[in-house]
């Protein structure tokens, strides 16, 4: 059993959500940590309720690339959780890499292939897909987030309750450089809890 779990509240569409995931992937076993995955709308967030307008409650046209603003990637991943943790870690991933290193759409196309390619059961997967009890499920997850002051993805909060947005404009070295990176950023937020913000300039891109 790992020593500890860290949640990470996530959106699909958000690129540092993804290089969070593979960051994760590296640091896992080594640092014998646990992370939970929540979803958390950065469309909901920004929308803020505005007219009653609410992600989960919307349609999702065919030929919308980002599925209905994440809505249909959401979904895609609540039916995979139902397959089980490994179920969902590996089409967690998959989803993240196929949309941000792969440049592809939220359709329903990318989703079924991405549950076929990591071993799901496919009828299953698409059954669950359209059961509305997963828009409850996400508008659920979503509100949670939002109690916890949640503003943007990934944040990342570890089990002291030490919680912060990390954003990495790209991905550090495999091995000791990213085991180093995410052990710095958690002695951080432990030894200086009067640090709120710390953002370079942007000089454009992400």
């Amino acid at each position: 059993m790992p020593s500890e779990t860290v949640t990470v509240f996530f959106d699909y569409l958000c690129p540092f959500a993804w290089r969070a995931a593979e960051l994760a992937e590296r640091v896992a076993e080594p640092l014998d940590l646990r992370f939970d995955w929540s979803h958390f709308s950065l469309y909901q967030s920004n929308h803020h309720g505005q007219d009653g307008w609410q992600l989960w409650n919307q349609r999702i046209e065919p030929a919308d690339p980002t599925g209905g603003k994440g809505l249909l990637a959401f979904l895609a991943s609540m039916a995979a959780r139902r397959q089980g943790d490994d179920a969902f870690a590996a089409f967690r991933l998959e989803l993240l890499r196929a949309r941000h290193r792969d440049h592809r759409p939220l359709d329903r196309a990318a989703v079924l292939e991405v549950a076929n390619r990591v071993g799901l059961h496919v009828a299953c997967f698409e059954g669950e897909l359209d059961d509305p009890e997963a828009r409850t499920r996400l508008a659920r997850e979503h509100h949670e987030a939002a109690a916890l002051k949640v503003f943007g993805t990934p944040t990342l909060r570890f089990a002291s309750g030490d919680t912060a947005y990390l954003r990495l404009k790209q991905l550090p070295p495999e091995g000791e450089p990213s085991i180093e990176l995410f052990q710095r950023v958690r002695g951080m937020l432990a030894d200086y809890p009067y640090l709120e913000t710390l953002k370079r300039p942007r000089h454009g891109g992400n």
